[in-house]
Formats: structure tokens, C-alpha cells, sequence
């Protein structure tokens, strides 16, 4: 496995409680707008009458992703003709580090500036969302795939930070395998929100959890900062052996 795509298969494995934050909302949408959805008093059994719906929303939450993914990762391959790509690259994934760190401090409770991160796309969010609101009801699994797709371009620094890689991998399909990579990463955290919205949201609610997942996120984030510092030779100095960073691979001599 590369280690971009690794590195953002970790990134989202570790920020899922963040996507949770970001994306819990949509849950009690699908609970409330798609047929048969269990109440919290009904059998367990009868929460695969919504599953569809579920399932439809989050592969279209990743096939959203992936494409982004196709497309950024396309840019990252165009040369200003006056930074070098590899650069570029290394400023990129530096990038991805910054956001891994905000979403951790964010998650922990400490001033974080993920707000104003975030804040970079809501203009284009302002155009999408109202979309959202065609595939409502949803009638059937395809208006939750839509709906997913829409949501997967909701403006979150966690996927900032995953796009940054997606930039920094080096051709379209490698942008499309990073974004792949992270939206599965997010899925058992978000299956399981889908399944059992009500439980797993008093669960996350609770201030130990946060903050345990955002020393997670926070300690992730340090460690692609600290490979990134080695890969520009900050730091190298002091290293005992040679670093070789998931996110930022060292080049052979």
C-alpha cells in the first residue's frame, strides 16, 4: 500500500468521531425520512428495513470523495513552473499534518481555528445544500446515494487534510486510491451511527470519549508534522536513524 493512501486510511480511521460531528446530523434525516426507520422502542431486527438507505448514503459519501479525490489529485500533477512539484508536495502533506492537529485540539476541546478552516468552503456548501434538499423525502436507496454524494462536499477539515494528500500523491488515480482510502477509514464508525444513531450519539456526547479521540487525532497529527520536519531536514539532526514517515516517504540518494 503507498504510504499517502495508508497515511489517509489512518487519518480517517482515527478522525471518525470528528465525521460523526460533521455528518451525525444527516442520520436523523434518514431516520426520519426513510420508510420503516425503527424507532428507539422497536426490535432490533427491523433496523435492516433502513439499511439501504444507510448503506446507499455512505457509498455515496465515498464515491463523492474518490472523485474529489480523481480531480485534486489531478491538479497536484500541474507544475508552476516556478515552485518544484516535490515542493509543492511537501507543502501539501505539511498541510494535511496542520489539519490532523486542528481536528485533534478541536476534538479535545482547545482552541483549534477549525471554524475558520472550515469556513473556506462554505460558499461553495451555500450552493450545494439547498440541492440536498431535491432528493427529500427519500423514496428509495437511490435518493440516499444522492444524498450522500451532496454530503460528501460539506466542508470538514478532516477532509481538507485527506484532499491535501489527494494532491500531494502524485496522479489522478493515486488522488482517487487517497480519498478511497479515507471515506472507508470513516465507515465503521459511521455504519455504526447509522445503525444505532440514538446509542452512539449519547456515547460520542460523553467529554472523556471526545477528548480520548482527540489525543488520538492530536498524536497522529504530530507525527506527520514530525515526518515532514525530517523529510525538509528540520529536526534530522537529532534523529537516531533514518525516518521513513507514512505520509511523507524518504527519497533513495
Amino acid at each position: 500500500m503507498s504510504p499517502i493512501v495508508l497515511s489517509a486510511f489512518l487519518m480517517g480511521l482515527f478522525g471518525g468521531v470528528h465525521c460523526v460531528a460533521m455528518c451525525g446530523g444527516v442520520v436523523g434525516v434518514l431516520c426520519s425520512a426513510a420508510p420503516r426507520c425503527p424507532s428507539a422502542s422497536a426490535r432490533k431486527g427491523t433496523r435492516l428495513a433502513t439499511a439501504p438507505y444507510w448503506l446507499a448514503y455512505n457509498g455515496g459519501r465515498v464515491a463523492s470523495y474518490t472523485l474529489l479525490g480523481v480531480l485534486f489529485g489531478a491538479l497536484g500533477t500541474l507544475s508552476t513552473g516556478v515552485i518544484p512539484l516535490d515542493g509543492v508536495r511537501i507543502g501539501l502533506r505539511a498541510v494535511a499534518a496542520l489539519c490532523m492537529l486542528a481536528v485533534g485540539l478541536h476534538l479535545a476541546g482547545l482552541p483549534s481555528g477549525i471554524r475558520a478552516l472550515e469556513a473556506l468552503g462554505a460558499p461553495l456548501w451555500t450552493r450545494i445544500a439547498p440541492l440536498t434538499k431535491r432528493v427529500l423525502p427519500l423514496r428509495t436507496p437511490w435518493h440516499a446515494l444522492a444524498l450522500g454524494a451532496l454530503w460528501g462536499l460539506m466542508p470538514c477539515g478532516l477532509l481538507y487534510g485527506a484532499l491535501a494528500l489527494a494532491t500531494s500523491a502524485g496522479s489522478p488515480w493515486m488522488g482517487g486510491a487517497t480519498m478511497a482510502a479515507f471515506g472507508l477509514a470513516t465507515l465503521p464508525v459511521m455504519l455504526t451511527m447509522s445503525a444505532f444513531a440514538q446509542t452512539v450519539a449519547r456515547s460520542l456526547a460523553r467529554p472523556w470519549v471526545k477528548q480520548t479521540a482527540g489525543a488520538v487525532v492530536l498524536a497522529f497529527g504530530l507525527w506527520s508534522t514530525v515526518g515532514v520536519a525530517t523529510q525538509v531536514g528540520i529536526g534530522s539532526a537529532f534523529a537516531l536513524t533514518p525516518s521513513h514517515h507514512a505520509c511523507c516517504p524518504t527519497r533513495a540518494p
